[in-house]
C-alpha cells in the first residue's frame, strides 16, 4: 500500500486512542463481553430482560425471605407433605382446621386402661381416675370433672339363670352376704295341672324348710272381680299367687320375689313378692304380697318354687344381687 509522506509505524491500539463513546454495540462481536469484563455491582434490573433469570442462574439457597414479597407464596408452591410440625406454631391448629369426624381414637393420647378424658374449668384436658367394677361415672358439679363412684341403690347383678322344663320344683340358690338384697324373677311359668296356685319355701343350709313357719298376706286386683286378698298365719309355704292359675294355651305366671337381708343372722327374714298371672277362669290377677319366715334367724341361702300339685311345665328363673 502506498502512503503519502512517512509510512505509519505499527503499534497496538490503546484506550487512549479511542474517543469517548466511539465504540458502539455493532462493533462488539456476539458473546465478546465476558463476566470478567463486567465490573462488580454494575448490572441493574433495567438491563435484565423480563423473565430472563431462570432457576439455573440462581445459586442454591440464594432466594432468602428478604427477596420474597409479603403474602406472595401460596399453596401451589408447596411440595406435598412439606409442612411438618416444626413449621406449625403452637396452638395454631384450630377447630376450624379439623374436618368433621376426623379425629380417631388412634390420634388421641393414650392413658391408663379405663380412664376417661374430661376438661377442667379452663378447658384443659384431665384424666379421671380409673373406676372399679360396678362403679358409675357421675357429675361432681359445675367446673369439676366427673368421677367414678359407687352406684346408687337398685343396681342389679345377674348371678344365675335357670330354664325349667317339666320339674316338680325349681330351686334357686347362691345367696350369701355379698348383697344385702336378692331378687328372683320368674318369667312365663306354666303349670302342668289346671287351677293350681304357686308356692314358695326357703332353703337353709341346703335344705328346703317345710315347717309351719310361713305367715303371709296377698292383696290382689282382679280384672273381673276387683279387689281381693288372702292370708295365712300358720302355713307351710308362702302362697305367691292369690288365685289358682290356668294352664290353657298362652296362660302363664310372671313375677318377682325380693329377699331382704337373707344372710343376716340376728333378725327374722322378710320376703316380698309381686306377680301378674292368668287365673284359670280367664281373668287376670295383679298381686302384691309378703311374708316372714318365722323359725329362727339362720341365714337363708335360697328358695324353692313349686305348684300346689303337678309339675312346672316351663319357666325361666333368674337370680340377681341388688347393690
Amino acid at each position: 500500500m502506498a502512503y503519502i509522506g512517512r509510512t505509519p509505524t505499527n503499534a497496538a491500539l490503546t484506550a487512549a486512542d479511542l474517543a469517548d463513546g466511539i465504540v458502539s454495540t455493532v462493533k462488539i462481536a456476539a458473546d465478546a463481553v465476558t463476566d470478567a469484563k463486567i465490573a462488580d455491582d454494575v448490572v441493574g434490573t433495567e438491563h435484565l430482560t423480563a423473565n430472563e433469570v431462570d432457576t439455573a442462574a440462581l445459586g442454591a439457597d440464594a432466594v432468602t425471605g428478604a427477596q420474597l414479597a409479603d403474602n406472595a407464596v401460596n399453596s401451589e408452591h408447596y411440595t406435598d407433605g412439606s409442612i411438618d410440625t416444626a413449621h406449625i406454631a403452637d396452638v395454631n391448629v384450630t377447630e376450624g382446621k379439623i374436618a368433621d369426624n376426623a379425629i380417631t381414637l388412634a390420634k388421641m393420647a393414650s392413658g391408663t386402661d379405663g380412664n376417661i378424658i374430661s376438661y377442667d374449668a379452663s378447658g384443659n384436658p384431665v384424666a379421671i381416675a380409673t373406676g372399679s367394677d360396678g362403679q358409675v361415672l357421675t357429675s361432681t358439679g359445675a367446673g369439676s370433672p366427673p368421677a367414678f363412684e359407687d352406684a346408687g341403690g337398685g343396681m342389679h347383678t345377674l348371678i344365675s339363670t335357670a330354664t325349667i322344663s317339666n320339674a316338680a320344683t325349681a330351686a334357686v340358690t347362691g345367696m350369701d352376704n355379698t348383697y344385702s338384697r336378692y331378687l328372683v324373677t320368674i318369667d312365663n311359668l306354666k303349670c302342668q295341672t289346671d287351677a293350681r296356685s304357686v308356692y314358695m319355701q326357703v332353703i337353709i343350709g341346703g335344705s328346703v324348710q317345710t315347717g309351719t313357719n310361713y305367715p303371709y298376706g296377698n292383696n290382689t286386683r282382679n280384672s273381673g272381680a276387683g279387689a281381693a286378698g288372702n292370708e295365712s298365719g300358720d302355713s307351710t309355704f308362702f302362697k305367691i299367687s292369690k288365685s289358682d292359675i290356668g294352664n290353657s294355651t298362652g296362660y302363664n305366671f310372671s313375677g318377682e320375689v325380693t329377699l331382704y337381708n337373707p344372710s343376716e343372722t340376728s333378725q327374722l327374714k322378710n320376703i316380698g313378692w309381686r306377680s301378674v298371672y292368668t287365673v284359670n277362669n280367664g281373668t287376670v290377677d295383679s298381686n302384691i304380697g309378703g311374708g316372714m319366715y318365722g323359725s329362727g334367724q339362720a341365714a337363708i341361702t335360697g328358695i324353692s318354687i313349686k305348684m300346689a300339685s303337678g309339675n312346672i311345665t316351663s319357666a325361666v328363673i333368674k337370680l340377681y344381687g341388688i347393690t
